[in-house]
């Protein structure tokens, strides 16, 4: 079975770049998206990229010309089934013009597909739920988290579900990374890391809270956000030590911050696991076998391989407790052998292929 690949994500773009170009790679097949998902990218000559028809601009119009002009060229160059990756906003641009070529869909975030959370559909007209039930009868419909199948399995029935782990990284770069994370290193001043843009959904307020005595260095993977600002900063944490990117991170200053890390933390706040999607940040960092703290709302994105301190969502004296014994001694909490072996069979980009022609062959 050959595959092709579609995502027409309009907004920041987060880790749907990654996700779209290491599944292309490992498929060896054509990816239909943004031009802008390549910017920043090495070593990509062989991938074979169609850019996408038209502005994209959230509305069902240039999501359907986008979605046809993607199948028939999919249909020419020999793919048998096209996933488009973000049916959680193009879902209104369905019924289109498929060329002969059967689809499957990816819901990343299940439980936002509705509107009810806020969000692009809480203002596009349609009933979402209703085309999502439609797809399904012929589709199959990918989720990534527990979250996400049990928000799916409302609306549709178990069997046209498809429940695979978020592909983070290649099988040779997971090995590499736990390879180096064994060895010693010497540098810098050991750093606490969050991931992304300092968000406050991520617990932003929280994290700073904890590390606000300056005991702890603290490194954000991206930039705060307005009105978290540095004069805000300056204000209210004098004391605490932080540095942040001022623009996009691309993926391999991030993947230099991970190595770097003493710990990575997730402090995310109560609602996350509502929308049923997955953080694709946590399995990024596990990837590197790195100390990792997580908040109760992330418990279960969490492997059970894995090492990994959980706090209560929301409490500051857990987190800057659990930050203190991580960084007193990080080594000690460093992830387990077995860790790596999951996340290849689970998380790497070449069995996430596999597992979807395998799966999608049952459909």
């Amino acid at each position: 079975m050959r595959l092709a690949f579609f995502d027409d994500y309009g907004e920041v773009p987060g880790h749907h770049p990654d996700h779209i170009v290491g599944l292309g790679r490992a498929a060896r097949a054509p990816i239909y998206c943004p031009d802008s998902f390549l910017e920043g990218r090495r070593e990509l000559t062989e991938l074979i990229h169609h850019p996408m028809v038209g502005d994209v601009d959230r509305t069902p119009g240039p999501a359907r010309t986008n979605l046809g002009t993607a199948c028939a060229d999919a249909v020419r160059r020999g793919a048998d089934v096209l996933v488009n990756l973000f049916l959680d906003e193009n879902w209104d641009a369905f019924p289109i013009a498929r060329h002969g070529i059967r689809m499957a869909h990816t819901l990343h975030r299940p439980g936002a597909i509705e509107g009810t959370m806020g969000g692009i559909n809480a203002v596009k007209q349609g009933d979402a739920v209703g085309v999502l039930r439609r797809l399904a009868a012929t589709d199959p419909i990918v989720v990534h988290t527990s979250a996400g199948l049990r928000q799916a399995s409302r609306w549709i029935p178990a069997d046209r579900i498809v429940h695979l782990g978020w592909p983070a990284a290649t099988e040779e770069a997971i090995r590499r990374r736990f390879a180096a994370a064994g060895a010693a290193t010497a540098g810098d001043e050991p750093y606490v890391l969050l991931i992304g843009r300092g968000n406050r959904y991520k617990g932003i307020r929280v994290l700073l809270e904890a590390v606000g005595s300056g005991d702890h260095r603290l490194r954000i993977g991206g930039k705060l956000e307005v009105p978290e600002d540095a004069d805000w900063l300056a204000e209210e944490f004098p004391r605490a030590r932080v540095t942040w990117q001022p623009g996009w991170v691309d993926d391999q200053r991030l993947d230099q911050l991970i190595a770097g890390a003493a710990v990575v933390v997730f402090p995310y706040l109560a609602g996350f696991e509502g929308h049923g999607g997955v953080s694709g940040a946590l399995v990024h960092a596990l990837t590197f076998a790195k100390p990792i703290v997580v908040t109760e709302e992330l418990r279960t994105q969490v492997p059970e391989v894995a090492a990994s301190l959980v706090v209560p969502t929301g409490d500051v004296t857990a987190l800057q407790a659990a930050l203190d014994r991580v960084m007193a001694d990080p080594r000690r909490f460093g992830q387990p052998a077995e860790l790596e072996k999951h996340l290849v069979d689970n998380h790497s980009y070449e069995r996430h292929v596999e597992q979807m022609i395998n799966r999608f062959a049952d459909h």
